[in-house]
């Protein structure tokens, strides 16, 4: 009677970890923005380190792909700046599933859209501005960033799987004649920032990638 008694307690003891370790899950699958809020604190603390040339805007983009993400969009923001004064002229994030589907608005293009719609100018104008973006720019991206005369432009996380610039060698002839001379490369900014800008767009990446195929 009494190993029976014993036996019971410990099945009892083991059922219980494991019907909290299930309700702890399904509490943080109830929350997915927890570990966005906990990303956007992380940004909101963050202290510009002036060894590292990037980091205000940097941040900017951070802040821009948390918002996205917040959205439902992909986690990737962007932003143009005057390279002279630091001065911030135009920001943009991804915006493709929200408010409705807009298969065009990567983050670059949702910067360069905005700013172009602003300026309204009759060939390129983007002398002195330099793009950033939480992302390296895809095939679609970079071939528009090309064509909006964009000069230089830095990216906080690399995109291995998707990314271009590192497959800038693939690029049709044409477009690599017309970007003879610019820039595409790493930002010089903090490596935690460039954490926050893995972790912002993985974190929405595997849903919308599955919701892509399925459209």
């Amino acid at each position: 009677m009494r190993k029976s008694f014993l036996a019971f307690l410990v099945f009892g003891f083991f059922a219980s970890l494991l019907i909290f370790g299930t309700m702890t899950s399904h509490a943080g699958a109830a929350n997915p923005s927890t570990s966005l809020d906990k990303l956007e604190k992380r940004i909101a603390s963050f202290k510009p380190d002036q060894r590292y040339r990037d980091d205000k805007a940097a941040l900017v983009t951070l802040q821009e792909a948390v918002a996205a993400a917040k959205e439902g969009n992909y986690g990737i923001g962007a932003c143009l700046v005057n390279e002279k004064t630091g001065e911030v002229i135009q920001r943009g994030r991804n915006r493709i599933f929200s408010p409705y589907f807009r298969s065009d608005l990567h983050a670059e293009m949702d910067t360069l859209t905005g700013y172009e719609q602003r300026v309204k100018a009759q060939t390129p104008k983007v002398e002195g501005l330099v793009l950033y973006t939480s992302l390296e720019p895809c095939p679609m991206c970079l071939a528009r960033i090309i064509t909006a005369g964009v000069k230089k432009v830095y990216y906080l996380a690399p995109d291995p799987s998707g990314g271009m610039v590192h497959l800038f060698k693939n690029l049709p002839p044409i477009w690599q004649k017309i970007a003879e001379g610019r820039i595409y490369e790493p930002a010089q900014c903090s490596p935690e920032l460039k954490d926050i800008a893995n972790k912002v767009v993985k974190y929405s990446s595997k849903m919308l990638d599955e919701r892509l195929k399925k459209e």
